[in-house]
């Protein structure tokens, strides 16, 4: 192998290496290494600029979020107050309705004793005149005489109040 052997063919080794490595550097150094050094440059460039906008859209989000926050703590105070109006209105409704109840319940209930009063009172009287009649008919039977309507009803009114 020619490599291995550096007497003969190191002098022809160094110039061929000489020969094909000043054109491959300046190869290198003038064509391929600006390229890479200009790729390398922009995709820098492109870098800080998307981090620039990043930060940019961050900022916006996050006052884009301060302002949905402070609407929304808005929002939820409106709605609060409109439940608490909502609901004193009902709780006057009710109160308004529970008043006309219980105003129509007592005028009911005084209308029923009013009835009950006169239906006792017709009873009483309907009890005196049945009571009077059957006494009536009782001391007739028993005596064969009828007696005075007013010492029947006087009687009777006398064994009443002493039942009372």
């Amino acid at each position: 192998m020619p490599q291995l052997d550096q007497i003969d063919t190191f002098a022809s080794q160094i110039f061929w290496l000489v020969v094909t490595f000043i054109p491959l550097y300046l190869l290198l150094w003038r064509v391929v290494l600006p390229r890479i050094s200009a790729t390398l440059g922009n995709r820098q460039q492109r870098i800080e600029n998307d981090i620039l906008r990043a930060e940019e859209l961050s900022h916006e989000a996050q006052e884009v979020m301060e302002a949905y926050e402070a609407e929304l703590a808005e929002a939820r105070a409106k709605a609060q107050e409109r439940l608490h109006k909502a609901a004193e209105e009902a709780q006057a409704e009710a109160d308004r309705r529970n008043a006309e109840i219980a105003d129509r319940l007592s005028a009911d209930a005084a209308a029923a004793r009013e009835r009950i009063d006169a239906a006792r009172a017709a009873a009483v009287s309907n009890v005196s005149e049945i009571a009077n009649d059957i006494s009536r008919q009782a001391v007739e039977r028993l005596v064969g005489e009828s007696p005075a309507p007013d010492l029947v009803q006087a009687a009777v009114q006398a064994a009443v109040g002493e039942r009372r």
